[in-house]
């Protein structure tokens, strides 16, 4: 199952530039100058180094290397001109979001483990440039006073940008590995787990009932607590619900959990699933129609009628980490028969399968 995911996924999404390998985000039918994001190119690195396909990695490293932005970090978005030439994308511009360079930094410490070296002559030291990312996630995408995760290293003291944090970025098993092989900041790593699994522990105590997480929290600086924003705050009216950023949190979390057996996030992790499960039981009926929608206000409404891959494989990964096995064997039945997935669904998809059946 493994393998032939794999392959699919691959075939369909990894694609060539000059001397590198990009993975495409986009639908083709939609004829658009964007090619590609960081988020898709950490997705990227950590398929092809938990597959063992050093010849990808290293392709993928390269594209890398070359959209760079000057804090050393991805530049956001990559879209083509007319003559096939490779620019920064016009939502952005050179500015990083912080997801896609904390994957390509776990890739590559997982890389190092791996392989130690890449490229033909040993010339790429895996290591050293996931400890130079680091420090730059440090620098710029990480808040000093709060250790929260920031959205980019765009937001600056000051701006309201730099209250917010998203918890698609809560990806705790990356933080872990920084923990572990980046040694000079490894105090300040394990603040950065810490203050993540207290946010979140957080946002069980304001929504019990679900567990559900915000698309973005924003700090009130008098508390110094992190609340779900209130309206747009950057991307839609939905920034406040549990949207297309906050279903992959059970995936991250879950992930950690399954490394760790962390206790402390054990109470969050059993409501969303004991919320999933119960939705689960409301859809599901075959053809694809899974009870899992694809958006919920954070009391549990689901303001949706559809659902979507992305929404429904981090669910499927919760089942399988806490080990309930009924509610597993149900949501990977509807899995199996979705159709018209995408790009953001199948890449999560993949990952969720890599993460489960391969060491970390």
């Amino acid at each position: 199952m493994v393998e032939a995911t794999y392959s699919t996924w691959r075939q369909k999404y990894l694609r060539a530039y000059q001397d590198g390998f990009y993975v495409y985000y986009k639908e083709p039918s939609e004829n658009l100058p964007e090619m590609t994001c960081s988020e898709a190119h950490g997705y990227g690195m950590l398929i092809s180094v938990l597959k063992r396909n050093q010849m990808d990695f290293d392709g993928l490293y390269r594209y890398f290397m070359r959209f760079r932005n000057r804090k050393g970090l991805m530049q956001w978005q990559q879209k083509s001109t007319r003559s096939g030439e490779f620019v920064p994308g016009d939502e952005g511009g050179e500015n990083c979001a912080t997801d896609g360079d904390v994957d390509i930094a776990t890739a590559l410490f997982l890389a190092a483990r791996v392989w130690g070296r890449g490229g033909p002559n040993g010339e790429i030291d895996y290591k050293a440039a996931a400890i130079a990312l680091a420090a730059s996630i440090w620098e710029h995408c990480i808040h000093h006073e709060t250790y929260m995760p920031l959205i980019g290293d765009w937001a600056d003291p000051g701006d309201d940008a730099f209250l917010l944090t998203r918890p698609s970025d809560f990806i705790l098993s990356g933080y872990l590995i920084f923990y572990q092989d980046d040694v000079e900041r490894q105090q300040l790593w394990a603040n950065v787990i810490s203050a993540i699994v207290n946010t979140t522990s957080g946002q069980l105590q304001m929504n019990p009932q679900t567990g559900l997480i915000a698309d973005f929290l924003k700090l009130d600086p008098q508390s110094r607590l992190y609340y779900p924003a209130r309206g747009e705050v950057l991307e839609s009216e939905h920034d406040g619900d549990y949207n297309w950023n906050s279903c992959r949190v059970p995936w991250r979390l879950g992930h950690y959990y399954m490394l760790t057996r962390d206790e402390r996030l054990r109470p969050i992790l059993e409501t969303q699933a004991h919320f999933f499960a119960a939705q689960l039981a409301r859809g599901g009926g075959g053809g694809g129609d899974c009870g899992v929608k694809a958006g919920y206000n954070l009391h549990g409404h689901c303001y949706v009628d559809y659902t979507d891959m992305a929404f429904v494989a981090p669910v499927s990964f919760l089942f399988w980490v806490l080990g309930w096995t009924t509610q597993l064997q149900q949501i990977l039945q509807d899995m199996n028969q979705m159709q018209e997935n995408t790009y953001f669904g199948e890449t999560i998809a993949m990952l969720c399968l890599l993460e489960a059946n391969v060491p970390f």
